[in-house]
């Protein structure tokens, strides 16, 4: 084995996600509000954009955002890996996805006004 040779590990890094590009937005239980949105990151695997905020105090928020956490490292890490955007999309169809309290929705990218799909 050769030194300085490995791949880096992916993660997922906190950032500004790109709504105009294709994007996975999260969402948590009945509601529709997104908790987060994920898109594709050149270098470092995936970029997440946390939409919501707990207050220190706030039990309930704080438990949300673990479990969006815990899904996010799941699928973006232990389950897809660096390489595999094309799963996220397909995840945001399965039924596990629809009986997650977390809930994956893909976003396409968007067409400039004027331009035929």
């Amino acid at each position: 084995m050769r030194f300085g040779t490995r791949t880096p590990r992916a993660a997922w890094v906190e950032g500004i996600v790109d709504r105009g590009k294709d994007h996975v937005s999260l969402s948590y239980g009945e509601r529709q509000r997104a908790m987060a949105l994920v898109a594709p990151h050149r270098r470092h695997g995936f970029t997440v954009q946390f939409l919501f905020k707990a207050q220190g105090t706030q039990v309930r928020g704080n438990r949300i955002l673990e479990e969006v956490r815990r899904e996010l490292t799941f699928y973006l890490l232990d389950v897809v890996g660096p390489d595999s955007w094309a799963f996220v999309r397909y995840h945001c169809e399965t039924p596990a996805n629809r009986l997650s309290s977390v809930h994956w929705t893909w976003h396409p990218k968007s067409q400039p006004l004027g331009t035929a799909s």
